[in-house]
């Protein structure tokens, strides 16, 4: 329910003012960037100052940049939230003006989460027949994460940790990485110590946190030796089937693997990658969201236990 207060002068062109003279530090650069004269901005910042009664900017004076006050700090993280807010109802408008509203807009990065979506749909079906997944895909957990912020998307798979307080998140599964070899080239039983593996030609997802591997190596004082990063696991199964190097990879991404190449398993700690799902705190979970964050939680229990029994 929306109440009246002692804010109800303030408008969304005063903190856009103020978000622009907190980034330029200046003024006058912010009069630039946002088409506006600098007594305007002035009259704006001083008109938003008036309405919560807080000095929101310090203004030294001379060369010197003028930055935002304690209060001001306060005034621009709500503001940026109420920016969020904007931009998902705008999302969902234009969503409702194309008719395509209803389908749960689902944040997809790849790289083997393919193998977990036949049995969360299997699932969806039997709770909601009728609703629809649009899957919209990102490279990265930033891409993903902004396109959640701005309503674009209702609820985004993620690789955890995510450390952005404006998402709620549920863990998944932690999936193992293993070793993809070229058939027929490993001529050992036991699995490759990391010392071994460090000095392997190694090849992985470039995913931006490749370095959850690296930095475990360099906990270990070795350095691997990533020879090819990518995004696309057609391209790694590639080089590893041509014999052109080994792929440290996540159980999950193997399933979908073509025929010339082997799964090794590892005992030697690599810290297996964590997936989970998020939303906005904003906006909340929809209907639709819980209904596939419920599937997707017993979809991937019901792969972690297939992995103990196979394993044991």
């Amino acid at each position: 329910m929306l109440r009246p207060n002692g804010w109800i002068g303030v408008e969304l062109r005063h903190f856009l003012a103020l978000d622009a003279v907190a980034s330029e530090a200046s003024f006058n650069r912010a009069a630039a960037k946002l088409g506006y004269t600098q007594s305007a901005v002035s009259q704006q910042i001083a008109t938003l100052e008036r309405v919560v009664g807080q000095k929101l900017i310090e203004r030294p004076g001379g060369s010197q940049p003028v930055r935002l006050t304690r209060a001001g700090e306060i005034v621009m993280e709500h503001a940026q939230a109420i920016g969020a807010r904007l931009a998902s109802a705008q999302a969902d408008l234009q969503s409702l003006t194309s008719g395509d509203l209803d389908p749960l807009r689902l944040g997809f990065f790849g790289r083997g989460l393919g193998a977990l979506m036949p049995g969360i749909c299997r699932r969806l079906d039997e709770e909601r027949a009728d609703m629809v997944v649009r899957v919209m895909l990102a490279k990265n957990d930033e891409e993903l994460l902004g396109m959640t912020r701005r309503g674009e998307v209702d609820v985004s798979f993620v690789q955890l940790p995510i450390t952005d307080t404006d998402f709620e998140h549920v863990t998944l599964l932690e999936d193992e990485y293993v070793l993809v070899v070229c058939a027929g080239t490993r001529d050992r039983a036991a699995p490759p110590t990391l010392d071994e593996l460090a000095a392997m030609p190694l090849i992985g997802f470039l995913t931006g946190k490749v370095c959850q591997l690296t930095d475990y190596f360099r906990s270990n004082n070795l350095e691997p030796g990533w020879i090819v990063g990518s995004h696309d696991l057609e391209t790694i199964h590639a080089f590893v089937a041509a014999d052109e190097g080994v792929a440290l990879l996540p159980r999950l991404a193997t399933l979908s693997l073509g025929s010339g190449v082997e799964v090794v398993d590892l005992t030697c700690g690599l810290p297996p990658r964590r997936i989970g799902l998020a939303w906005s705190k904003s906006r909340g979970e929809s209907g639709s969201a819980e209904a596939f964050i419920r599937a997707a939680t017993a979809e991937a229990v019901r792969f972690a236990r297939n992995r103990l029994s196979v394993a044991s």
